[in-house]
């Protein structure tokens, strides 16, 4: 497979050549995160559950790598910040309620693809504009 060339748009060059993580991955994710959540004993659900956050961080910051998506680079963050919050409640040191977890994760979707808009209402295009060097 090929690797298409940056499109330039209104003097920026544009990424985007296809490397974005399959919606497969993704949902295998979100999936995983879902059964352990029900299904593994206790002992072991909150420490799979990081790893679900920390994978998801991951992917997104490696679909903006290779990508470009305006909105991967704040929800890869975010997830890693889910992620950094389940281990600091897996070790005991705070104590979350399920909605400050489901708020938070919300909150950093909202924010990741209302920037994007916003992104991409002001500059016609959802990737983020780079150098000639990208």
């Amino acid at each position: 497979m090929t690797e298409q060339q940056p499109v330039e748009s209104a003097g920026r060059v544009i990424r985007h050549n296809n490397k974005e993580i399959p919606l497969w991955s993704w949902l295998a994710v979100i999936a995983y995160m879902v059964l352990v959540d029900n299904l593994m004993p206790s002992e072991y659900e909150g420490w799979a559950i990081v790893a679900g956050w920390f994978a998801a961080g991951a992917m997104c910051l490696v679909n903006y790598s290779s990508c470009g998506r305006y909105h991967c680079k704040i929800t890869g963050l975010g997830f890693f910040g889910l992620g950094v919050l389940a281990v600091l409640e897996e070790i005991g040191v705070i104590d979350l309620q399920a909605w400050v977890t489901w708020t938070a994760l919300l909150a950093v979707l909202a924010v990741g693809f209302g920037l994007e808009y916003r992104y991409k209402s002001k500059s016609g295009s959802c990737y983020i504009g780079c150098d000639s060097k990208g």
